[in-house]
């Protein structure tokens, strides 16, 4: 539901508990869709990177040889959706701010749940795009002049904005009526709030803070816990912190993006243009269960000799009436990553190896002993296991290639093989969409790019 900026259909859309929820609950259906939904994020980065090849001509194939241009489509997309969202929170949280007749937890809630957004696509935005505008208000003539803020105080405004909604978000999961608990977790709540804190804090290198938001979602153990490889995806599986339902109504019967796209069933011409990579096929260890269960494989045999493409199985439905399946967009797993990885960056090496090994046994390895690896070693370990373990969701590799600066190195290697040419720096960075440049007169954009 798009949000007007008149102030007399805001009185009226915040008025009324019914209306007000709906605006919000209007951002999570918008977010299953093609434009900036999670299939759609992790398949743009992962062609970026290492994770995807591109089997088919396709209107990705400039995403994949990292020869972004700014008039295109999928960039200009994602930033466009990535605002839209933004600016609909903007307008939930002074809506509700400024209503005298919501209910006093129903706006608490609304206003909480709208400051996460926010943060939740500025994080996304800056990470895609680096420095970018701080949309805080609905004045449409003072967003249409803003300029690009730098990424530290993109991430202090994500940072203010999480701990605000921290502190009034609920502690359950709310229904379609947010003063009813729900059994599905598909509205933020305040562990979702602290798994983005946790995330945050991790690519600041707060890693203090990192591992005391990720420990207390563990400690939560009662609602989150670590399920069987199969079980991770289901909707609502405990291991899930937040998912993405199927919006309504779901004619198209898709439980969710993920599956509808990633899933090879036909002729790979009209039907699945990406598969995984090589070099992610690499990175399994030998009796890896991740790469039994959460890979699968499609024969195409209209060529000769056939081929085998290997395309992500962690979502096991095309599409269907009976919906099983909701996009992950926090899970349990993460969190014991990030915490691993930042008390291995404080030197508590012992407890980072006991957070890796439950990753690692849950997919069927042995555990590392301690003493075996230093510091260094062990931080390696780490960001491999989030390799496997977060592989095609929600831009993980992307982002850990840029945030550990091993980008420059494995792009060196990744582009030319893909066919784009020499690597160049000013690529892991997308560029601002030329109609955003042309639009507003103080955006200025990204190096590399004309």
């Amino acid at each position: 539901m798009e949000v007007s900026g008149s102030k007399i259909e805001a009185k009226k859309v915040f008025k009324d508990n019914t209306t007000a929820t709906n605006t919000l609950l209007g951002i999570y259906g918008g977010m299953h869709n093609a434009d900036a939904s999670p299939a759609r994020l992790a398949r743009s980065t992962g062609l970026s990177g290492d994770e995807l090849m591109l089997t088919w001509t396709s209107d990705m194939e400039a995403i994949y040889k990292n020869m972004l241009a700014p008039n295109n489509v999928i960039g200009t997309n994602l930033w466009t959706a990535g605002y839209y969202y933004i600016r609909v929170a903007n307008e939930v949280y002074w809506g509700c701010y400024s209503s005298e007749t919501l209910d006093p937890a129903i706006k608490k809630q609304l206003m909480a749940e709208a400051l996460f957004i926010r943060a939740y696509w500025f994080f996304y935005l800056t990470n895609l795009y680096g420095d970018i505008p701080i949309t805080v208000t609905t004045d449409v003539n003072v967003t249409a002049l803003l300029s690009r803020t730098a990424q530290r105080d993109v991430y202090q405004q994500i940072i203010a904005d999480l701990m605000l909604a921290q502190t009034d978000i609920d502690e359950h999961y709310k229904g379609v009526n947010s003063k009813d608990n729900s059994d599905e977790r598909v509205r933020p709540n305040r562990a979702t709030v602290s798994a983005l804190l946790a995330r945050v804090y991790l690519y600041t290198e707060n890693y203090a803070e990192a591992e005391q938001q990720a420990s207390a979602i563990i400690a939560m153990n009662d609602t989150y816990t670590l399920v069987a490889l199969d079980q991770v995806f289901l909707k609502n599986s405990k291991e899930t912190i937040w998912q993405l339902m199927p919006g309504t109504p779901n004619t198209a019967k898709i439980n969710t993006t993920e599956g509808n796209e990633f899933i090879i069933t036909q002729s790979l011409k009209t039907d699945g243009q990406q598969a995984i990579s090589s070099s992610l096929l690499k990175a399994f260890e030998v009796g890896d269960q991740r790469r039994k269960r959460w890979i699968s494989t499609y024969t195409d045999s209209g060529v000769s000799p056939a081929v085998t493409y290997y395309f992500p199985y962690k979502y096991k439905v095309k599409s269907g009436e009976d919906i099983k399946e909701y996009s992950m967009i926090f899970r349990l797993a993460e969190i014991y990553l990030i915490r691993a990885e930042c008390e291995a960056h404080l030197g508590q090496l012992s407890d980072a190896l006991a957070d890796l090994n439950k990753i690692r046994q849950r997919a069927g390895l042995a555990a590392i002993p301690e003493g075996v690896l230093n510091k260094d070693q062990l931080l390696n370990t780490i960001f491999r296991e989030r390799q496997v373990e977060l592989f095609t969701e929600q831009c993980h590799r992307w982002f850990d290639l840029k945030r550990t600066g091993k980008v420059e190195v494995v792009m060196a290697t990744e582009t030319p093989a893909k066919g784009g040419g020499a690597w160049n720096a000013s690529k892991q960075l997308w560029p601002i969409p030329s109609s955003e440049i042309s639009r507003a007169p103080n955006l200025v954009q990204n190096p590399g790019y004309q």
